[in-house]
């Protein structure tokens, strides 16, 4: 009953998110602009959001690793693309991140306590990497009055996370470094997908707003309610291109094609979760 409750409350907060979203602008002014937007753009986008899709991967992998796991480097990619499909696709039950700890449970016996650290690990770095580029954004390009309270802040709590990590999470304390590297790596290669979607509308003015929302948005992606991010990544856009007064329409059509890009990189993974093991 549990699943079925939690795939409800995450479609009805969809749909009402997407109602909203397109109750405030010209759907038919979106749809014009997507269907005139520039192919190899896009496509170059699907490319280097699938070179994400490999920095997202390698830094589950060092994780797993962490937790005692020894998997290849195939075999982890191979399980990291179910798990964005299940995400994406199979909104209920455990989700993509719940499976990978019950099949890595079953298959290899590694305490699920292990695996839960892990992956609660993965999102942390995550989010930590989205505040970071953030806060530098801010700071170096819209510098807004309060930029240095917030570098002072995110120092602050950056020294605290990693001491966090040296005496509270000694097995993974090796491992800081990399793994924040990596998902530096990851939303870095994002904000390229993100740049080349503006140059396929022929956008030709300042890049770094609306690279700004979305790393915003990229904490639906890191705690996720709506399916797959979609309705609650355009909340965002729509009322964040307010603040910074951006054409709302070019904003929400960003959002929209990275949604779509994204469903496109997490289609291979239906080949695994057909097939009885990875």
């Amino acid at each position: 009953m549990g699943h079925y409750l939690k795939t409800f409350l995450k479609l009805g907060i969809t749909a009402f998110a997407l109602y909203w979203v397109f109750s405030n602008i010209d759907i038919q002014a979106i749809s014009e602009r997507i269907t005139r937007s520039n192919p190899y753009y896009l496509l170059l986008s699907l490319l280097t959001y699938m070179v994400s899709q490999l920095f997202a991967s390698s830094r589950m992998h060092t994780f797993f690793s962490g937790a005692g796991l020894k998997l290849s480097a195939l075999y982890n990619y191979k399980l990291y693309l179910l798990g964005v499909f299940y995400n994406m696709f199979l909104p209920g039950g455990v989700g993509g991140d719940g499976y990978k700890i019950f099949y890595l449970n079953k298959e290899f016996g590694v305490e699920k306590r292990k695996l839960l650290t892990a992956v609660f690990l993965d999102k942390l770095s995550g989010a930590w990497s989205l505040c970071t580029l953030i806060i530098l954004m801010f700071l170096f390009f819209i510098k807004i009055s309060i930029a240095y309270y917030l570098l002072g802040a995110w120092f602050i709590g950056t020294v605290i996370y990693f001491f966090l990590y040296k005496y509270l999470l000694q097995p993974y304390f090796k491992l800081f470094i990399p793994v924040h590297l990596k998902a530096l790596g990851l939303q870095l290669t994002q904000l390229v997908v993100v740049s080349l979607i503006l140059k396929s509308f022929g956008f030709g003015g300042a890049f770094v707003p609306y690279l700004i929302l979305f790393l915003a948005s990229g904490f639906m992606a890191v705690f996720p309610f709506t399916i797959g991010g979609l309705g609650a990544r355009e909340l965002i856009f729509l009322y964040g291109s307010e603040y910074f007064v951006l054409d709302q329409q070019l904003a929400v059509s960003v959002s929209i094609l990275f949604f779509v890009i994204s469903a496109l990189s997490s289609l291979p993974g239906v080949y695994f979760v057909l097939k009885t093991k990875v």
